[in-house]
């Protein structure tokens, strides 16, 4: 019997799953992306044409600061997956 048979395996690092492009659907959507600060680092704040806001939070690697737009046109979303939990999304800008 190996040992590490019955251990649980605990998941490593967060890695890209997936790069892209914001869509001209997921563009067209917005009617401002900007950076603000969050509990946790900096996020993208999205105005939505259709009311409201909704969140993802800015790729580490990423050098806008607070207050500055984001250009979709420009922007990429990460995808970033690890094992045992879902995936999440980052806005590299």
């Amino acid at each position: 019997m190996n040992i590490f048979s019955s251990l649980q395996v605990y998941a490593g690092k967060w890695s890209v799953k997936s790069v892209r492009d914001f869509n001209a659907d997921e563009i067209n959507a917005v009617s401002q992306a900007v950076v603000v600060s969050s509990n946790f680092g900096n996020s993208v704040q999205f105005t939505m044409k259709s009311g409201g806001m909704t969140y993802i939070p800015l790729d580490q690697n990423s050098e806008l600061g607070t207050g500055e737009i984001v250009d979709l046109a420009k922007a990429k979303l990460v995808c970033l997956e690890k094992s045992g939990e879902s995936d999440i999304y980052r806005v590299q800008a």
